[in-house]
């Protein structure tokens, strides 16, 4: 099967980017094409995601786990450190557990290794969403990603990117990656992974909330978090950008 990918720049380190639910690579954009300058920058669609096909294989986080194994195998890359935003996090901690000679340090975004009755609530907020229509999906998940302000500002464009994402999006992987994220769970695990790790967290997520990153930054020995204010799930926004750029760099 086809994976898209984007491998970018000329640095002794390797960072890879691994993007959340229903997004793609160009979720990175803002931090890629900055980094590229200083580190080999691999960013890539996760299956049925962007330009990547699903294929016909069981939707789990170890396949996902598998496919990035594979790509950098393919690529000649033997070791990196992990970029994830939310689903894009569950695999960067799967990853860590299953390839541990892979891994060098993790950097996890909006993530968690659990799901609590909050949680469990928006994947069937989300289920519904996408059983009516992707435009439906967008208009749920839109309001937990993003202030209010910056919706109320950009309200002409986000429903431009709506519209255009429409076309594209593989519903199928959409419903598989909600039902996977339902069922994750590897905070028993957490203790296992001796790659530093480096949490960012938005203080207003109400997807994954502060409390449950904080079990990320409780059982993985070697982390440390840092707390977004005035931000949801979505950190690439406004100053986050240079901040988390520079956070990138110290960490990796």
């Amino acid at each position: 099967m086809k994976i898209n990918y984007l491998l970018e720049g000329d640095g002794d380190k390797t960072i890879v980017f691994i993007h959340g639910l229903s997004d793609s690579l160009l979720y990175w954009l803002p931090l890629t094409s900055v980094l590229k300058s200083d580190y080999m920058v691999l960013s890539y669609d996760l299956r049925g995601h962007g330009e990547s096909e699903l294929g016909f294989d069981e939707f789990t986080v170890d396949l996902l786990s598998d496919d990035l194994h594979n790509l950098l195998n393919d690529l000649g890359i033997d070791e990196a450190s992990l970029i994830g935003l939310s689903l894009g996090g569950n695999v960067a901690l799967n990853f860590a557990l299953n390839y541990p000679d892979f891994t060098d340090k993790l950097v996890l975004m909006s993530t968690f290794s659990e799901v609590d009755d909050e949680l469990h609530e928006k994947f069937l907020e989300f289920r519904d969403a996408i059983d009516v229509s992707f435009e439906e999906f967008y208009d749920v998940i839109i309001n937990y990603v993003l202030p209010d302000e910056m919706i109320e500002k950009h309200k002409g464009d986000l429903e431009f990117i709506k519209m255009e994402a429409a076309k594209t999006a593989n519903l199928k992987a959409i419903k598989n990656a909600i039902d996977m994220g339902m069922e994750f769970n590897v905070t028993s695990r957490l203790s296992e992974i001796d790659s530093p790790a480096l949490i960012l967290s938005g203080r207003d997520d109400e997807i994954t909330s502060v409390e449950l990153q904080r079990i990320l930054n409780d059982n993985i020995d070697d982390s440390e978090m840092v707390i977004f204010e005035n931000t949801r799930h979505n950190l690439l926004i406004g100053q986050n950008i240079e901040e988390i750029l520079k956070l990138i760099r110290g960490f990796v």
